[in-house]
């Protein structure tokens, strides 16, 4: 259950103008292969579209699979700013299925990051399904080791079924130009064998050019 959105733009690494006074327009896709334990192996591609507006902002991200079962479609809604070396982001996120039930379920989210150094930034992660009155929290971190090359992580844990399961994981990213980056990840949890997951991403601002 790693959390895919919004977290994965913010840890995307965008420069994203939180005090923006006017409206700007974020895009990007990643192509990702996923590799199982049982050599099952999954490719992803996924995309995204966001208007942001002094702070505020709300997007579409949408994922097809191979396994149709998992076609994904997230609406989200939030707010995100910074305080100094502090940086806050409160979201509100729906996941649909399409293919496995439609509309699944919603959950609120507050993310909250510290930049200890120019290279070295800390943060928690919280979530909540009021409805099916699940949550799950996370430590992060990222490092950036160059200018191209960052390591970042993040150990949780979540709520599913009748148990709490923790879950980890681990990767190193490295920017290929301005606005593709290349990462390897590596993922394990209590209740899953780990896995390794590569993803070749896009990102870039449509609006303002």
């Amino acid at each position: 259950m790693i959390r895919s959105l919004p977290v994965a733009l913010i840890l995307s690494g965008l420069a994203l103008p939180v005090a923006a006074q006017e409206l700007t327009v974020y895009g990007g896709a990643a192509l990702q292969f996923t590799a199982y334990p049982d050599s099952e192996t999954k490719s992803d591609l996924n995309g995204y579209v966001e208007l942001e507006f002094s702070g505020i902002y709300g997007g579409i991200w949408a994922e097809t699979s191979s396994q149709s079962d998992a076609n994904e479609v997230d609406l989200y809604l939030g707010y995100r700013g910074e305080a100094g070396a502090l940086s806050y982001d409160v979201s509100y996120t729906r996941y649909f299925y399409p293919n496995d039930g439609g509309d699944c379920c919603g959950e609120v989210g507050l993310v909250l990051g510290y930049a200890v150094t120019e290279q070295v930034s800390l943060g928690t992660e919280f979530y909540v399904d009021p409805v099916n009155d699940t949550n799950s929290a996370y430590l992060t971190f990222d490092v950036s080791a160059t200018d191209q090359l960052s390591i970042s992580g993040e150990y949780g844990t979540y709520d599913e079924g009748f148990g709490r399961f923790a879950e980890w994981d681990l990767g190193v990213g490295y920017a290929l130009g301005e606005e593709t980056s290349l990462e390897l990840r590596y993922y394990k949890g209590e209740e899953y064998d780990g896995y390794v997951r590569l993803q070749l991403a896009w990102d870039t601002t449509i609006l303002p050019r």
